[in-house]
């Protein structure tokens, strides 16, 4: 018989217990509107892909939904982007807040919203989602405080609790010195405005970018359009007085509603993209108008490629 120590019981039914929590719970309807709750389980991540299948073989594939809940404990502290990549809709709340809200049909379209968040802290989580057409997509994601705009990740179960889960609780830290009275500084006075001279229309069409491209379907910026977009930034940042529009455009092809959509994702990523790299949102917004305004009326590949465009229109303040 293998002998074990008190110490050495406790730690390994921690462990099991807090093995046991992590994860989601899932609660799968038939009805693309929670009509009937047909089953439950635990669901370690939200990384799905139903290709025309249901989860299960009593619940039609074109029709359903699910609402996932439990907790969430963020690694470090900050702001968290949360990204869902969905086919159809889906609704992200993160103790309470409403982060993500697009309940509606999507075509495989991600969308984001943030959160400040502390680190190893437990926050309530539910997911709802919903198919109503053809295939599903639900993959959740989040991008960590300090990451660059493309290196947002898949959540793993390691940071997904059950509901009612509680975490050990560190102990107190020590109370701080009081720090010595500190003598005030004199004032100086604050140095002259600079004198903003005016922005020459070739800088303009210098600067502006002309191949902002993404992956098919997308809204997902590929890497070859970061250097036309940072040089824009740039730009931006040595003149503040510019303000942007970015437009958002589609070919013909497809769903009109769906390409609406589209456009609009990918005009509002090309502005959090230059948010992120420091141009005050206040001088950006973003507008999609789907495939209402073609460039190019040939139905050939270079005149869908011409229509699939982003367009800046840039404003002295």
């Amino acid at each position: 018989m293998i002998k074990i120590g008190l110490a050495t019981a406790l730690a390994l039914c921690t462990t099991v217990l807090l093995f046991a929590q992590q994860g989601l719970t899932g609660e799968y309807y038939s009805g693309s509107n929670f009509e009937k709750l047909k089953h439950t389980r635990t669901d370690p991540k939200i990384d799905f892909l139903w290709n025309r299948k249901a989860p299960f073989k009593d619940i039609d594939p074109e029709s359903f939904s699910v609402r996932w809940f439990g907790q969430i404990k963020p690694p470090k502290s900050g702001t968290y982007s949360f990204v869902a990549k969905v086919d159809d809709g889906i609704r992200v709340k993160v103790n309470g807040v409403l982060v993500i809200d697009s309940w509606q049909m999507n075509n495989h379209v991600n969308y984001d919203g943030q959160i400040a968040l502390q680190a190893n802290k437990l926050y309530k989580l539910e997911v709802e989602y919903f198919n109503a057409l053809l295939e599903g997509e639900a993959r959740l994601y989040w991008r960590l405080p300090g990451a660059s705009f493309q290196e947002y990740q898949l959540i793993e179960s390691e940071y997904f609790y059950q509901p009612g889960a509680v975490l050990e609780r560190p102990a107190p830290k020590p109370a701080p010195k009081p720090a010595p009275a500190s003598v005030p500084k004199p004032t100086t006075p604050p140095p002259p405005k600079k004198v903003e001279a005016p922005v020459a229309k070739d800088s303009l069409e210098k600067y502006t970018p002309q191949n902002v491209l993404f992956v098919k379907g997308q809204s997902v910026i590929l890497p070859e359009s970061y250097a036309e977009l940072d040089r824009f930034a740039a730009f931006l940042l040595r003149n503040p007085s510019l303000q942007v529009s970015v437009e958002g455009h589609t070919d013909l092809n497809g769903d009109a509603d769906k390409n609406q959509v589209l456009s609009e994702e990918r005009a509002r990523v090309v502005v959090e993209y230059l948010a992120e790299k420091g141009v005050n949102a206040n001088r950006l917004r973003s507008q999609g108008f789907g495939e209402t305004r073609p460039v190019n009326l040939e139905k050939t590949e270079a005149g869908f490629a011409q229509n699939r465009r982003v367009v800046f229109v840039v404003k002295q303040d």
